[in-house]
């Protein structure tokens, strides 16, 4: 018998089907899909060489876990989950900071600038609605607090997050869990600290002055005077320890937007953690660099010795050690080598 196969007119008339079967062209095998296992990959990343670039968010290093689906130099497709276990948010936290600490000196201060840039915008939102709002104040002032927290410093720290930039108080935990966890030097952090933090304070004050001259505050001068006249007001001790917990806050806002893979759920842990310490009334270093200036122009009588020496020195102290113990110690020491040092010692 003749068979005959016309596999261009997809016609078949053969009694042969085995034959024609095997001289079909085969489809190519599908790419496999690694998928992502979570904390176990990433509890196991700390303490292992990792690579990072130095392009920002949270301070601007980008670590090289990518959103999404991304496809691996073998060909494979990697799926990150939306939200990264405990272990994996102290695994990316290292890498980030040792990104930091490698970071040159020249683009970690222009990135500090646009830290304190960013902070001054949120704290300008913060000074110009919440204490403009007297009737709210008198009928309801725990809704007044709610709305001053909500509006203004979740905002500047969410730009800082996911459009890069430097900020001290984030990076005092970040730079401390790279030391903690052997990815970075005490010399490195000691210069990633002073960096950001002059570099945050030039771009509050160049905030202040856009401000000012620009009489953007013409009519609302009594909602920075008004913010600014309590923390002055504050003793040494109470200052410190209302910025210990205020960087507490601060730092896992910014452990929770690094363990987030999309921009609705960085929002969401940024906006409840920062407005509920600002509501509660604690002291944050960088938002305290544009407020208490801002309000020194306005007229507030405040000398520069009180900024500095009643609220600046005692709430950047307290800043230092609510980020870098609260979490980066506490952290570093469940998930990461601190826990391992102490249980061969």
């Amino acid at each position: 018998m003749i068979g005959t196969c016309q596999l261009g007119l997809r016609t078949l008339l053969c009694p042969c089907p085995g034959q024609v079967r095997a001289s079909l062209p085969r489809k190519p095998a599908q790419r496999s899909r690694l998928v992502y296992t979570g904390a176990r990959a990433q509890a196991a990343s700390v303490g292992t060489q990792t690579q990072s670039s130095t392009a920002g968010n949270g301070g601007s290093a980008q670590p090289s876990v990518q959103q999404g689906s991304t496809p691996s130099p073998g060909g494979a497709v990697q799926d990150s989950p939306p939200l990264l276990p405990p272990a994996g948010i102290l695994a990316k936290a290292v890498e980030l900071g040792a990104a930091k600490a490698n970071l040159p000196i020249a683009k970690c201060f222009a990135l500090s600038i646009m830290g304190g840039i960013f902070i001054a915008f949120g704290g300008a939102l913060a000074v110009s609605v919440g204490p403009n709002c007297p009737g709210v104040a008198q009928a309801n002032p725990g809704l007044l607090k709610m709305i001053t927290g909500f509006n203004g410093l979740p905002f500047g720290l969410l730009l800082v997050m996911v459009c890069g930039a430097e900020l001290f108080t984030g990076n005092v935990a970040l730079l401390a869990t790279a030391v903690f966890n052997g990815k970075a030097t005490w010399k490195q952090l000691a210069q990633n600290w002073s960096v950001s933090y002059v570099g945050n304070m030039l771009g509050t004050f160049l905030i202040v002055t856009l401000m000012t001259q620009g009489a953007v505050f013409p009519q609302m001068a009594s909602g920075p005077i008004n913010t600014a006249m309590p923390k002055v007001g504050l003793t040494f001790s109470q200052a410190f320890l209302r910025a210990c917990l205020a960087n507490w806050f601060v730092c896992l806002a910014t452990w929770m937007a690094i363990g987030a893979n999309s921009l609705i759920s960085k929002i969401g842990g940024i906006y409840l953690t920062i407005s509920s310490f600002v509501a509660i009334g604690l002291e944050h270093s960088v938002a305290n660099m544009f407020i208490i200036p801002l309000a020194m122009t306005l007229g507030a009588d405040i000398s520069l010795g009180t900024y500095l020496f009643k609220n600046l020195l005692p709430v950047t102290l307290g800043n230092i050690v609510g980020g870098a113990i609260g979490v980066a110690a506490f952290y570093s020491f469940v998930y990461g080598k601190l826990g391992q040092k102490t249980q061969e010692a």
